[in-house]
């Protein structure tokens, strides 16, 4: 008898142990969003997909691509050629934070067609120009393998972030040498620790 009640209670508990994962929160394994409307749906599904992947998106003029708030764990993925409409305005184009985020567009490249913005005064005066990409809020960490063209201003703004590594990412702004372009660094990092570039 002790022997079947001791074998009845594991029984039992493998029973709640198989039945646990069900009150866990269920996110899709994988989304991914395209074109002109992709942003919108991306920003609206964000917390359902454990990797978010975004190829050809359309960033529609005065909009942020708001990828801020990623569950725990999300991975985001950028394919192809993301774009900006034009509007001259602070900005961000791109807001990514969470914790444990992992950002990768080895096969990417953002293009901010930034010569729309370029009036060679930067962000001390002319026209409004958004700022390209808020690295804010992002712990534990990387981005990494993304191409940013021609940004209309500063790149990344890195803040109030910890542990984050920046890995094989190029900023090619080179086509405002000798059109206007002004202001545009590479990384500003603030209120920051542990941050490897």
């Amino acid at each position: 008898m002790h022997l079947f009640t001791s074998l009845t209670t594991v029984a039992l508990a493998a029973t709640s142990v198989i039945a646990a994962p069900a009150s866990m929160d269920k996110r899709a394994d994988s989304c991914s969003f395209s074109g002109s409307d992709g942003w919108s749906k991306a920003i609206d599904n964000k917390k359902s997909c454990s990797t978010i992947t975004l190829t050809d998106i359309e960033v529609p003029a005065g909009e942020t691509l708001d990828l801020s708030n990623l569950k725990k764990g999300t991975n985001v993925v950028f394919k192809g050629t993301t774009t900006f409409g034009y509007k001259e305005w602070k900005g961000p184009l791109v807001r990514v934070s969470g914790d444990d985020i992992t950002v990768d567009g080895t096969d990417a490249t953002l293009d901010g067609d930034g010569s729309r913005w370029w009036d060679t005064k930067g962000t001390n005066g002319g026209k409004k120009k958004p700022k390209f990409f808020y690295a804010h809020k992002m712990t534990n960490s990387v981005i990494k393998g993304i191409t940013v063209k021609n940004s209309p201003v500063q790149v990344f703004s890195i803040n109030n972030s910890d542990n984050l590594e920046v890995n094989g990412v190029t900023i090619n702004n080179k086509d405002g040498d000798d059109n206007g372009g002004h202001n545009t660094d590479a990384f500003d990092v603030g209120e920051s620790n542990k941050i490897t570039i």
